[in-house]
C-alpha cells in the first residue's frame, strides 16, 4: 500500500485518520493504482486538495463496517457524502466494482478493507447505475436504448431507477419484447423515468405531477 499511503500524505489526511475514528478503510493495493490510467496517479498527486482528497475519502467511512455487517444490495455512505454499494455472491464481496481481497484487518481505530482496484466517486446518473448491484437490467436497458451519452450529460436529471426485481416482476416475455425493438417501446418507458430536472426528496410533494422527459 506504498501509492495509498503516498496519496493519503500528500492529501494530509494522515492525521485525520489517526483519530480516534472509528473508520472503515477500503485500501486499494499499489496493484490497483498502477492499473490506472497512465499519468492519472501523477495528475492526482499534483492537485492533492482537489480530486485527490474526493477520491480518497469515497474509500473511507465513518464507522466501523466489518465484513459480517455487510449485505448484498447495501450502500454505504463515505466521509465523501457519496455512497459506495455492496456486492456479494458466489465471487466474492465487492465494493462498487472491487473486490475485496483481504476483509476485517483490524486498527485501533476501526477496519482495513483490502480491494484490488481504485473506486471512483460517480459522476453521472449513469455511473451510479453501473455501480449498483440491484440495476444490472436497467443499465442494460439504458444501453440497448442508446440513452447512456445522454444521460451522462450535464442535465441535471432525476431517475426512478427500477431494481432487476422490478424488471423480473413483469410478465414473462415483456423484457426481451422491449429489448427487441429499444428505439420504440423501450425508449418510451426509459424516458419515462427521467425528468430534466433535479429533483430530491425533499422537494416533492403528495399529489404533486412531476414531468418526464417522455412527456
Amino acid at each position: 500500500h506504498t501509492t495509498l499511503v503516498a496519496a493519503v500524505s500528500a492529501a494530509g489526511l494522515v492525521p485525520a485518520l489517526q483519530g480516534d475514528g472509528p473508520f472503515t478503510v477500503f485500501a486499494p493495493t499499489d496493484a490497483a493504482f498502477a492499473a490506472l490510467p497512465a499519468g492519472t496517479i501523477e495528475a492526482l498527486l499534483a492537485d492533492p486538495q482537489g480530486a485527490l482528497t474526493d477520491i480518497l475519502l469515497y474509500h473511507a467511512v465513518g464507522g466501523e463496517a466489518l465484513s459480517s455487517s455487510l449485505t448484498n444490495g447495501q450502500f454505504v455512505k463515505t466521509i465523501n457524502g457519496k455512497s459506495v454499494s455492496v456486492k456479494i455472491n458466489a465471487d466474492g464481496v465487492f465494493i462498487n466494482n472491487a473486490k475485496v481481497t483481504v476483509a476485517d484487518v483490524l486498527a485501533d481505530n476501526g477496519v482495513v478493507h483490502v480491494i484490488d482496484a481504485v473506486i471512483l466517486p460517480p459522476t453521472t446518473v449513469v455511473d451510479v447505475a453501473v455501480n449498483s448491484p440491484v440495476h444490472t437490467t436497467l443499465v442494460a436497458a439504458v444501453s440497448a436504448a442508446g440513452l447512456v451519452p445522454a444521460l451522462q450529460g450535464d442535465g441535471p436529471f432525476t431517475v426512478f431507477a427500477p431494481t432487476d426485481a422490478a424488471f423480473a416482476a413483469l410478465p414473462a416475455g415483456t423484457i426481451e419484447a422491449l429489448l427487441a425493438d429499444p428505439q420504440g417501446a423501450l425508449t418510451d418507458i426509459l424516458l419515462y423515468h427521467a425528468v430534466g430536472a433535479e429533483a430530491l426528496s425533499s422537494s416533492l410533494t403528495n399529489g404533486q405531477f412531476v414531468k418526464t422527459i417522455n412527456g
